[in-house]
């Protein structure tokens, strides 16, 4: 799943919703002993992503049109959260080389939700061994917040936390990012990833992990300080201060959209950079996981330009247009610049 195009802010920003009890019990378990070692406010960040449930949906999301990526998220070795990210395959013929979240288009048999989509496309791509079928949570299309959810079963190396509400993708498809983590402490959690991802060579040619605080630019940690543009060595995981930049354009509606973009300059810590709907997917869970500090803006940057859409706008836009276009009123997609003809090829995951 590959990030096109900036888009606007999402809709609301996560706020705590009526708890999952069993999920949120499996964490407790998890952060008493394998978790033992996360910092405090990786804990109070886990625990507010867990507990939070996307507001339900007030369209139905057309399946054809319907796509979902991966935030796997694992503790690092300062016991703080990174999430898992690819640099999409060179051999592919569209958006080669770009930053990708695992993922992509929804298939027959997937169910509701796109959990089941999320964890299907991260084993295709990266090798993330699947859970039992049975463990995974599945959730009505149109009331996303009110299934609960069964961890009985699941594979000791995944948990369940959440899923965020719908982005959307430069080429409309309607995007549910799902957010999962590893329960693996942060002494052995880098080497279990190391040891157990496997790219599909002909989708990925690289798969690297960031802090995900790295992503809200509020501080660089101490080790960066010093120097956070040097390149002569790669910094210790879980301490890379990533650089932001951003550019505005014109999207649907003819109204302005931001364009983010986080990069390293070793090669090492950011292979590609992040940028466009992966860059919001990842800040929006930052955000989600991490409420701002008594003095605190959320981010340390401007989110959003003047007149941005949301997200919910943005995809109730896109759900018109497919509609439009399934009455024949006109085809092709919307996307910088204006309109233009569909393109075939590597449609499945090339879904962002």
């Amino acid at each position: 799943m590959t990030a096109l195009a900036p888009l606007p802010t999402p809709a609301t920003s996560a706020q705590p919703a009526p708890t999952n009890d069993v999920n949120l019990s499996s964490l407790e378990e998890a952060l008493r002993t394998t978790l033992a070692d996360a910092t405090d406010r990786t804990k109070d960040e886990l625990r507010r992503l867990t507990s939070y449930r996307a507001p339900a949906a007030t369209i139905e999301y057309p399946k054809p049109k319907l796509a979902a990526v991966l935030l796997l998220l694992h503790l690092n070795p300062r016991g703080e959260l990174s999430v898992t990210l690819t640099t999409r395959s060179k051999k592919l013929r569209s958006h080669p080389g770009e930053t990708a979240l695992p993922g992509g288009r929804w298939e027959e048999g997937d169910g509701e939700g796109g959990v089941w989509t999320a964890l299907r496309e991260a084993n295709e791509e990266i090798g993330l061994p699947l859970p039992p079928r049975s463990s995974v949570p599945s959730f009505p299309s149109t009331c996303p917040s009110s299934s609960s959810s069964s961890t009985e079963g699941t594979p000791p190396h995944l948990l369940y936390l959440t899923t965020l509400p719908a982005f959307t993708s430069r080429t409309l498809l309607v995007v549910l990012p799902v957010v999962y983590l590893l329960l693996e402490p942060p002494s052995s959690a880098d080497k279990w990833l190391d040891e157990t991802l496997r790219v599909n060579e002909d989708e990925v040619d690289a798969v690297f992990h960031l802090p995900l605080r790295s992503f809200l630019m509020r501080d660089p940690p101490s080790s960066d300080k010093s120097n956070p543009h040097q390149t002569r060595s790669r910094p210790p995981p879980g301490t890379e201060f990533l650089q932001h930049s951003s550019q505005d354009f014109t999207w649907l509606l003819s109204l302005p959209y931001r364009l983010h973009s986080f990069s390293h300059p070793h090669p090492l810590v950011t292979p590609s950079a992040v940028t466009g709907l992966t860059a919001d997917i990842v800040l929006e869970t930052a955000i989600s996981a991490a409420p701002p500090g008594p003095g605190e803006e959320e981010v340390g940057f401007e989110r959003s330009a003047e007149g941005q859409m949301t997200w919910s706008e943005i995809v109730r836009e896109a759900v018109r247009i497919h509609e439009e276009e399934e009455g024949g009123a006109g085809k092709g997609e919307r996307v910088l610049g204006g309109r233009v003809g569909r393109r075939e090829g590597d449609e499945r995951t090339s879904a962002t």
